[in-house]
């Protein structure tokens, strides 16, 4: 008797439970949507009178809150403008300050993305002049990493090449694998003038067997590698990318 009586009032307390669950899930759905739906229309308006109250502080936090919601919901915007002309001349004049901030950050948004779009357009237009440039150059081999070996003899030519800042910072290792110690020099463009471009700028000496590594330099630097005389023996156009330099001397001319 007493295991019927059990199995009843289990069999009753998941009916209770399914029961409820079934209640439950449908307003959990409701709620879900009208969090969706963002604030209707009434409770705007209900805090919109808030700005017209006695008390400093209650209009001040309806204030706050409207612009808390105003920056989450896009929808309010339509529900505020009801009261731009609001017979109370406080309510009125802060919804209408409120609308005016919300017009002008998405003005502001609209510059930045005007702004980043022409930017972007300019390096483009540079980078295929400056490309243009570089076909006019002898090149000798183009390593994997990007980095482009150039006929020293094309050094006043790299010299007068143009082009806007530089976009990548990159690193670069310099092996000297020849059996002399070489000078390393870099070369801006000569659009950088505050940075002596167009000039030879020294770098580094590197002797025989010895890496020197450069931590942090850009795309698109010209590197001259020179005897102790100052010789041009090896010219270098680095890449966007990390890069490796092997010296290793310079080839034995043909007979």
């Amino acid at each position: 008797m007493t295991h019927s009586l059990n199995t009843i009032r289990s069999k009753s307390s998941l009916g209770f439970i399914l029961i409820s669950l079934c209640w439950a899930f449908p307003l959990l759905a409701q709620q879900e949507q009208a969090e969706a739906n963002g604030p209707g229309e009434d409770q705007v308006e209900a805090i919109v009178e808030r700005l017209g109250d006695e008390n400093f502080k209650v209009r001040n936090k309806a204030y706050a809150t409207l612009e808390r919601m105003l920056e989450k919901d896009e929808k309010i915007d339509a529900h505020l403008q009801k009261f731009k002309n609001h017979e109370d001349p406080e309510i009125s004049t802060r919804i209408s300050g409120l609308l005016q901030i919300k017009q002008d950050k998405i003005l502001a948004q609209e510059r930045k993305k005007m702004q980043q779009l022409e930017l972007k357009n300019k390096h483009a237009k540079d980078r295929l002049e400056f490309q243009k440039q570089i076909a006019k150059l002898r090149v000798l081999e183009k390593q994997a990493d990007g980095v482009l070996r150039l006929d020293p003899a094309n050094e006043n030519m790299a010299r007068s090449l143009s082009k806007a800042k530089s976009l990548h910072k990159i690193k670069l290792s310099i092996t000297n694998q020849s059996k002399d110690p070489i000078k390393v020099y870099y070369m801006c463009a000569c659009s950088h003038k505050d940075e002596g471009g167009g000039n030879r700028k020294n770098h580094a000496k590197i002797e025989p067997g010895k890496t020197h590594n450069c931590k942090e330099t850009w795309e698109q630097r010209v590197y001259i590698l020179t005897d102790m005389d100052e010789k041009a023996l090896g010219l270098y156009l680095t890449g966007e990318n990390d890069a490796k330099i092997e010296f290793k001397g310079v080839p034995a001319a043909k007979k």
